[in-house]
């Protein structure tokens, strides 16, 4: 490759790269083409990308951004996932591809601008996506309201009950109090 093209290659996965914070790295020596393109189908569906890359360029590119962590995991046929969802939704699919497809491998990764291993992204896929920490954050925070605004809708009920039962009550002499 000319050296006028590798440095735009760089310069472009500089600005690619460049405001993305959670990526990961995998290997995909022997995967056959068709199990590669309905992995990046079905990842794109999710809005997580695949991209094939050069390593001595990755390893470039990742420099001038800062991150000469990332040499050591692009060895070998490399791939990066990315996405600007949820890192525990990118974890969790890339995992579940790699068991769909052996032969893909998950070498690390950088998750908030923090090296993690394949054993730490394999624990960050256990854990759950953000948006049903969202839901049972907003559940334990709704449900002492909703316990305490159901005890004041049984009092105010009570209280109703009581005044209709009066209501009843005076009603019910008055009309006594006519036939006499």
């Amino acid at each position: 490759m000319p050296n006028e093209l590798k440095k735009l290659v760089v310069k472009e996965m500089v600005s690619r790269y460049r405001n993305v914070n959670n990526y990961l790295i995998v290997g995909y020596q022997g995967i056959n083409p068709l199990q590669f393109n309905e992995l990046r189908k079905d990842l794109r569906k999710k809005k997580i990308k695949l991209q094939v890359v050069k390593n001595s360029l990755a390893v470039i590119a990742f420099r001038e951004l800062g991150n000469s962590g990332i040499s050591d995991l692009i060895k070998g046929p490399s791939a990066i996932v990315i996405s600007d969802e949820d890192p525990v939704v990118v974890a969790k699919e890339t995992i579940e591809w790699s068991k769909k497809i052996p032969l893909l491998s998950l070498r690390g990764g950088f998750v908030e601008g923090t090296k993690l291993s394949a054993n730490d992204i394999n624990s960050l896929a256990k854990l759950p996506s953000l948006q049903v920490l969202h839901t049972q954050i907003v559940n334990n925070v709704n449900a002492p309201i909703v316990g305490v605004l159901n005890a004041f809708n049984a009092v105010f009920r009570n209280l109703a009950n009581v005044l209709q039962r009066i209501k009843d009550k005076d009603e019910t002499q008055r009309k006594r109090e006519i036939k006499e």
